[in-house]
């Protein structure tokens, strides 16, 4: 029967564009995948919405504001006749919420829960518990399972010719078929291959929780640090107060020694100069506390901007001796622990690889079931013990081998340069905590002396015997003293915290002998 050109072809552009349309749909569910296989950024990644999302997510528990609202300047400059209101600037500066006061316990007791670091440190030490299973899950038992339904277009079968009898069809494979089967596999460890793999996984964890200790002291000096930090900042901003008020009163004499023709205006310009000075001083002073309760909210998990004031210290520090601290940090120190540790994990693993090259034995069962009609039984059980021999021809194992017993050579080369290290940083910081508490035994004699020549510089000044230079070198002697003498203690408070975690002590400790 003839066909109409007319409908062929109108068949031809409906397939055509069947074609094109199936085309497009491939391609426009594809792009996302072909983006993926063909570019380095991928598909891009989340939307931006998304991905503005989940950054406030992560901004609000982390106790971060993404929008900030603008605050007020911090630094007031001075007038123009050289006395600015500093303690304006100061006031503006604290304009906040009512502040939070911390003890050293209770910012100490803070960092379990807010630290960022410790949480990490936990994740890592949980992230090695897993890795210890896995390890033990090579000595247990092996189950799998698999199944599979088989569509054929037809059966097979297969005559057999028998001298004198009819040609038999016998069906050899069945046109659908579903079959199942199960294998229990039993690791037989007969070289040690697995236990001293489990072994170095379990040392590993062993060193992990040795870095997570480490961890824990390390951010708890660092509390303490910024805890005393803040308390030093906070004396020394009183010094400069102190010295402030002086210079400001010694700008007044000079004035009015100045109207009376009793003083040279280059005198009172020093003193105006002086003044300037320590203003600005005082302005570096109120920056140091807001850097030093910055760094303490950051540590303890608190909003950056939290408004923090601090419990003062006054107690004395105690020192052992320093051959006792060397003792205790050489057995407690959690660095060379983990270090310790990390010798065992990678003897271990040498020791596994080495074990390799041996044999590797298994036992196990199997079951195995179908629909099929052509055998009997169709269900299936049995079991079997084998072997698996890796001859290493490929001569990785042996490269494996090498590279996990120089990494040991290297480990113990880091335990010894710890071990010097620990000593250098215990005998320093010891001698430095010495040198604190001396200077702050020597800084409460001297204040008194220096108080006194201040005191004789400015009755020497109102009867013309000492000039403004005079009373100003006075009165930078007795800032200089004063500012030992608020900052040693601290400084010796923090010296010692830094011995507690080189020892390996809990810092906690150091509380209890300050009450």
């Amino acid at each position: 029967m003839p066909v109409d050109p007319r409908t062929s072809h109108r068949r031809g552009a409906a397939g055509r564009a069947a074609c094109l349309t199936a085309v497009g749909l491939v391609a426009l569910a594809g792009c996302g995948t072909v983006a993926m296989l063909t570019r380095p950024e991928g598909d891009g990644g989340w939307p931006a919405a998304e991905r503005d999302q989940r950054l406030a997510e992560l901004a609000r528990r982390a106790g971060v504001d993404l929008d900030p609202a603008p605050g007020p300047s911090h630094v007031t400059p001075a007038d123009a006749t050289g006395a600015g209101d500093v303690e304006a600037g100061l006031a503006s500066s604290t304009r906040t919420p009512p502040p939070l006061v911390l003890s050293l316990s209770e910012a100490l007791a803070r960092v379990a829960d807010g630290n960022r670091r410790l949480a990490e440190a936990r994740a890592q030490l949980a992230i090695a518990r897993q890795r210890v299973f896995e390890a033990r899950g090579r000595l247990l038992p092996a189950t799998r399972g698999s199944g599979r339904y088989t569509w054929n277009n037809s059966e097979q079968r297969n005559a057999i010719e028998i001298p004198g009898a009819p040609v038999q069809a016998i069906t050899i494979r069945d046109r659908n078929l579903g079959a199942v089967s199960g294998v229990v596999t039993v690791p037989i460890d007969l070289s040690g291959e697995i236990r001293r793999a489990l072994a170095a996984a379990q040392a590993g964890y062993r060193g992990e929780a040795a870095r997570l200790w480490a961890t824990t002291l390390e951010q708890d000096l660092v509390v303490i640090d910024a805890y005393y930090t803040l308390l030093e900042a906070e004396r020394l901003r009183d010094v400069t107060l102190q010295t402030l008020a002086l210079h400001r009163q010694q700008l007044g004499f000079a004035d009015d020694r100045f109207r009376n023709g009793r003083l040279t205006k280059n005198e009172v310009l020093v003193v105006q100069v002086a003044l300037r000075n320590s203003e600005q001083e005082l302005r570096r002073r109120v920056l140091a506390i807001d850097e030093a309760r910055f760094a303490l909210n950051q540590a303890v998990g608190l909003p950056i901007d939290t408004p923090t004031e601090v419990v003062d210290v006054r107690a004395r520090p105690r020192l052992p001796s320093e051959a006792e601290v060397l003792r205790v940090a050489y057995r407690g120190n959690p660095v060379l622990l983990a270090l310790i540790e990390e010798q065992q994990r990678l003897d271990a693993t040498a020791a596994s690889l080495a074990r390799s090259r041996l044999p590797r034995f298994s036992g196990g069962g199997s079951v195995d079931d179908s629909n099929s009609a052509i055998v009997d039984p169709t269900l299936v059980g049995g079991g079997f013990v084998g072997f698996e021999w890796d001859l290493g021809t490929d001569t990785r194992r042996e490269a494996q081998i090498a590279q996990a017993r120089a990494a040991a050579d290297e480990n113990r080369v880091r335990t010894e340069r710890e071990l010097r290290e620990i000593e250098q940083a215990v005998r320093s910081t010891y001698r430095a905590a010495e040198e604190r508490l001396a200077a702050l035994d020597t800084s409460e004699i001297a204040v008194q002396q220096a108080e006194e020549n201040l005191r004789i510089r400015q009755q020497q000044f109102d009867v013309g015997r000492a000039t403004s230079d005079d009373v100003l070198d006075a009165e930078a002697l007795l800032a200089g003293e004063r500012a030992t003498l608020a900052t040693a203690r601290y400084q010796a408070q923090t010296r010692r915290a830094e011995l507690q975690r080189l020892m390996g002590q809990p810092l906690e400790a150091l509380l209890a002998e300050g009450r």
